[in-house]
């Protein structure tokens, strides 16, 4: 009889600590005793009574063997890989973009990038799609992304790609810089019983938002952008503002608060708004305010303190700490993450305006990653379907032996590829620190409900 390796430990006090194990699902709240008896059970036994050792065999924290164990992960991996599963899929009208935000993944892609499908091309994208929702027998839904997806050139195309999906009874999102969509009002308004949601991104009050997101020529796009969420607003389209955070601006979050506030979104039905980590998945350091995902929880629970604050910005865009969070706010069990994001295990599909298919919007254009092509017939690539969808943590020998894995996903398959040169190698990426940062927000609720 040993103690699980997924069991992870957070000390509330000298006489609680919080278990979950990632494996199982379970959270409970232990005193002194049953913790130490957990460090040593074996040198324990006698120490603590039958029946507690029994509901901790039950409950996962105490497992028979490391074979046992192994036998159970195997278990519950296959029940994820057979649940039923959503397909995404994304697709670029172009990789070009009318901005030059500060922080852009995209970079030169987005500069150079002159290639735009055409109506034909359009109409084989669906054709593909029409093969793969026959062949994984999955609810899929459409997501439009780009480059910048909303732009003058790109209308004819997108007017397309609402007349197909409607034709396939799916549903579109579509993630916009906002620029042009007033040209693209009339469209949208007419086809919003497809549209789930426009994610639009404003950084901030304006003497920020206009350092990071601007035209080529310099010039701030805060003026449209606050004007195309009034719009989508107005036709009662819901609208998801992201604010990608980091040291630059993170302070001017109450500011933005006011600017909601002053506009009338935060009391409308269709208004969101997602706090985003400005991410460096590739580690190039080549920006001057990243913030670690743990530091930028740390500061962002510390804007919480204001209630209105927690009520109007979320923070479902941080996934490893949505996940706990989920657990441990709603009280359901722990659901093990065994990949990082959709572009493993066969989610996600993104298809560009060169012809290719892709896993990640991170890799797109770069077709040494990509997964297919849907010109001029669909056409999978075996050997890159299967290096990206058999990514996850049985897949690393690193994660299968870490008590946090099943929170984390084993990280960023395209920060992998960057990183270390190997899709199946993990990248952590603080996320302990992250989960802890967390636990140290919720402290005294926990220390309440050990001591209620």
């Amino acid at each position: 009889m040993k103690t699980s390796k997924y069991v992870l430990s957070y000390q509330i006090s000298e006489e609680s600590t919080l278990l979950i194990n990632t494996l199982t699902g379970a959270v409970d709240l232990v005193d002194s005793q049953v913790y130490r008896f957990l460090q040593s059970p074996d040198l324990g036994q006698g120490r603590i009574d039958r029946s507690m050792i029994e509901r901790l065999k039950k409950r996962g924290y105490l497992v028979e063997s490391d074979a046992a164990e192994e036998a159970r992960l195997q278990m519950v991996a296959d029940t994820f890989k057979n649940s039923k599963k959503r397909l995404s899929f994304t697709i670029c009208p172009t990789y070009s973009c009318n901005l030059r935000c500060t922080y852009c993944f995209e970079g030169e892609l987005t500069h150079n990038g002159k290639a735009f499908m055409n109506t034909a091309d359009v109409g084989l994208v669906f054709q593909a799609i029409d093969e793969l929702m026959q062949t994984f027998g999955r609810e899929s839904t459409i997501e439009l992304f780009g480059g910048e997806p909303l732009l003058p050139k790109t209308k004819p195309l997108v007017e397309k790609i609402f007349k197909e999906t409607a034709k396939r009874s799916l549903t579109i999102g579509i993630v916009t810089n906002g620029t042009y969509l007033d040209k693209f009002s009339d469209l949208l308004n007419a086809n919003r019983d497809l549209i789930r949601s426009v994610q639009i991104t404003l950084d901030g009050p304006q003497s920020v938002h206009d350092l990071r997101r601007k035209y080529a020529d310099g010039k701030g796009t805060f003026a449209s952008t606050r004007s195309a969420i009034d719009t989508l607003l107005k036709i009662q389209i819901n609208t998801a503002v992201r604010v990608n955070v980091d040291r630059q601006n993170i302070d001017l979050v109450p500011e933005l608060y006011s600017e909601f506030i002053k506009n009338g979104w935060v009391d409308n039905p269709h208004f969101l708004c997602n706090l985003s980590p400005v991410r460096d998945h590739a580690q190039k350091g080549n920006y001057d305010y990243f913030l670690s995902e743990d530091k930028l929880v740390s500061e962002v629970f510390r804007l919480f303190e204001n209630p209105a604050y927690k009520k109007v910005f979320q923070l479902n865009m941080l996934r490893n700490l949505a996940h706990i969070r989920s657990v441990l706010e709603s009280g359901r069990p722990v659901q093990p993450m065994f990949h990082y994001c959709e572009a493993n295990n066969l989610e996600s599909m993104v298809f560009g305006p060169d012809g290719y298919i892709y896993a990640c919007t991170e890799v797109m254009g770069d077709k040494e990653h990509a997964i297919g092509e849907f010109r001029p017939t669909l056409k999978m690539y075996d050997e890159a379907v299967k290096l990206w969808n058999g990514r996850n943590v049985l897949a690393m020998g690193e994660c299968k032996e870490c008590d946090i894995a099943l929170l984390c996903g084993g990280g960023c398959a395209y920060s992998a590829l960057a990183v270390n040169g190997d899709i199946n190698k993990p990248v952590c990426n603080r996320v302990r620190e992250t989960i802890l940062a967390y636990l140290d927000y919720i402290r005294d609720d926990l220390a309440a409900e050990a001591s209620g």
